[in-house]
């Protein structure tokens, strides 16, 4: 139980979570802030990038950062089948064992191109919404419309000056 609370306060730092009652809440990602877009990177890199207006930048980081990822799982896997193969041929001075360095040395290169750009796209879309967080208004309408069975339909959207 403690768990969930600490995890409800967070939400509600982060994302203004409005708890209705133990069972329900609803995350409010709809509001413009740094932090917001800072999230959404952080979740998936470039989509922060995206959601500050910089749709051909946003495409750039995430399309590094999975080119990244994908090869460097790629080449840690044939690393390993490299090194499989050094140790049944159990010679020393054997070229797959300088093919299993040589990718994963890629491999590890590849990771650490992966996580400079997933910080990038952090900071990068952190600090470029907080520049543009003065330009939106931080009031939101809302529309709701609910049912008899309790089904709410809610629409939010900002608009900018």
């Amino acid at each position: 139980m403690k768990k969930v609370f600490v995890l409800l306060t967070l939400l509600s730092i982060l994302f203004n979570v409005s708890v209705a009652d133990a069972c329900t809440f609803t995350i409010d990602c709809t509001h413009y802030s740094a932090l917001n877009a800072a999230a959404r990177s952080a979740l998936m890199p470039g989509w922060g990038q995206g959601w500050n207006g910089q749709k051909t930048k946003g495409w750039i980081v995430f399309g590094i950062f999975a080119a990244s990822v994908t090869g460097c799982i790629l080449f840690n896997r044939e690393a390993e089948n490299n090194y499989s193969d050094y140790e049944e041929t159990g010679a020393r001075n054997s070229s797959k064992y300088d093919d299993y360095k040589d990718n994963l040395n890629i491999s590890r290169i590849l990771g650490g191109v992966a996580l400079a750009t997933w910080i990038f796209a952090v900071a990068d879309a952190y600090f470029v919404g907080k520049s543009r967080e003065e330009m939106y208004v931080r009031k939101h309408f809302d529309i709701q419309m609910c049912s008899n069975d309790g089904v709410m339909l809610k629409y939010r959207t900002k608009f900018s000056i």
